[in-house]
């Protein structure tokens, strides 16, 4: 199916920003339903949220499904849901293998799930906010270095399309001015990113790094990422941080006990 014939079947069943997907489409979408947008809890992907604080709201526990399979990340998605994670993120290698039908197959299996599209988009934002919506999500992400046209495409038609557009301020010397910039350019939340080889290079830098000064600095919802542990995620939550996301080195164990075990910990601290 082109984007074309899928932006037309978007636009043809937004309802207030909230989409609900009935039209037969070429790959199956589920319909996602308003319950869906109750577990944001004040970050339901509408603008008129944009300027809430973030400690005016629960932290949320997103599980970054940076797999091969879609049936590992269905396999992972259904132990942290049973473990309480709030959202669900499609990553960016995942889809890079697999392509958009694991959003299409999480939302299917989990209709009332925040899904967020790890897409890292440098370029196109109107394109990958069409094609995210089309798919099932709810969240995707552009990065703040990105051009201020990308990030106000990012920003307004994330609003048309009832999602919600994380400014990524990874590769960002100056990641607080970075934050401040795509704000003011309408994004509707900051990812605060430390990425894998930064961190890998750099073993003693840590994603909760520099997070009060941009919690100070923005007034929309701050998402915190990069190899966090169990004590840092629950750190940033206490912080302030509107959202924790659960990755390396707290997914790659086993796909048991001890996965279920960390999950357990972030969720209970956050929540604490």
């Amino acid at each position: 199916m082109d984007i074309a014939t899928a932006w037309a079947l978007v636009m043809a069943t937004a309802v207030h920003h909230n989409m609900y997907f009935a039209a037969e489409m070429t790959v199956s979408i589920a319909p996602i339903k308003r319950e869906c947008f109750s577990a944001y809890d004040g970050i339901i992907a509408s603008s008129r949220f944009a300027n809430e604080k973030s400690s005016m709201m629960s932290c949320k526990v997103q599980i970054s499904l940076d797999l091969h399979t879609i049936e590992d990340a269905l396999y992972v998605a259904d132990i942290a849901v049973q473990c309480g994670v709030d959202w669900l993120e499609a990553g960016t290698g995942l889809m890079v293998e697999q392509g958009l039908h694991v959003v299409t197959a999480l939302r299917a299996k989990y209709p009332h799930h925040p899904i967020v599209c790890d897409f890292k988009v440098c370029d196109g934002a109107s394109y990958f906010a069409k094609i995210a919506a089309a798919a099932g999500a709810t969240h995707f992400d552009v990065m703040a270095a990105a051009h201020d046209a990308t990030l106000r495409a990012a920003g307004e038609s994330a609003r048309q399309l009832g999602l919600t557009a994380i400014a990524d301020t990874m590769f960002c010397a100056d990641q607080v001015a970075a934050a401040v910039r795509a704000e003011a350019l309408g994004v509707q939340m900051i990812g605060w990113h430390l990425g894998l080889d930064h961190r890998t290079e750099n073993r003693g830098l840590r994603a909760i790094d520099g997070l009060a000064d941009v919690l100070k600095a923005v007034k929309i919802p701050v998402q915190v990422v990069g190899g966090l542990s169990i004590e840092d995620a629950i750190t940033a939550a206490k912080m302030g941080a509107s959202s924790v996301v659960i990755g390396g080195p707290l997914v790659p164990v086993d796909r048991g006990a001890q996965l279920m075990a960390n999950l357990r910990a972030v969720v209970a601290g956050v929540r604490a």
